[in-house]
């Protein structure tokens, strides 16, 4: 049945499609599989935020949450708190919103660099969408998130994980001094050529890790300029 909501939802049949998840849903509830049951749900999340449908998006995340957790899918936990991190941002509530995308880039570095990257290719885009859409400031408590889900890692680390920690650290210290400077626009001039710069500069060196896989570097220039008024070369 899940299969059968996908065609739907290819064909733009949400109706049908949200019937299909919600019997595949019951049917693995009544047959004793949870792993069904959890992705079920997580169709019926995406689905409903989709349509605009955000509280009954969390609720359906919720079970998909629980349900991943008690059987111990990290993947598909890591998928579930970035939808908490994209309804929140719905609903403007950033703080929630970062929270949601620390937790899942802090079990995508315990499980997979793979997942790392599949996450920041999920939270930058949020971020663009933040600067573009005058929320600026909510990059601070992004940025902020980011920097502490990553913060210490621990020896037993391999190295792999701790070259994506450093990366999902940078990525992070692009973002908060952009959402200081929204979020402080009386600073000192020296103040904000400081944060600037550190922005900058993490973004470069993330374009030169990734080989511009994101353009960093470019979406700091362009915010600086045109959402900050700040308009110096920087070195």
């Amino acid at each position: 049945m899940l299969e059968d909501g996908a065609a739907f939802l290819r064909r733009g049949d949400l109706n049908c499609a949200a019937r299909r998840f919600a019997r595949a849903a019951e049917s693995a509830a009544d047959g004793g599989d949870p792993a069904g049951f959890g992705r079920a749900q997580a169709q019926l999340a995406a689905l409903e935020e989709s349509r605009g449908e955000v509280d009954r998006a969390f609720e359906h995340n919720r079970l998909a949450q629980e349900t991943f957790l008690a059987i111990g899918d990290g993947e598909a936990l890591v998928q579930s708190f970035r939808v908490d991190g994209f309804l929140h941002v719905r609903r403007k509530e950033h703080t929630a919103a970062a929270l949601g995308f620390a937790k899942a880039l802090s079990l995508a570095i315990q499980l997979d660099g793979r997942l790392v990257l599949t996450t920041l290719d999920q939270v930058i885009p949020v971020a663009k969408y933040l600067a573009e859409s005058d929320q600026l400031s909510a990059l601070l408590p992004l940025g902020a998130a980011l920097g502490r889900a990553v913060e210490s890692p621990g020896p037993e680390q391999k190295r792999e994980a701790r070259e994506f920690a450093e990366l999902a650290a940078t990525v992070a210290g692009v973002f908060a001094p952009l959402g200081v400077l929204a979020s402080e626009p009386h600073l000192p001039h020296a103040k904000r050529r400081r944060l600037a710069a550190r922005s900058t500069h993490q973004a470069w060196h993330v374009d030169a890790l990734t080989k511009r896989r994101w353009e960093l570097a470019a979406l700091v220039k362009e915010t600086l300029q045109k959402k900050l008024s700040f308009h110096e070369e920087l070195d």
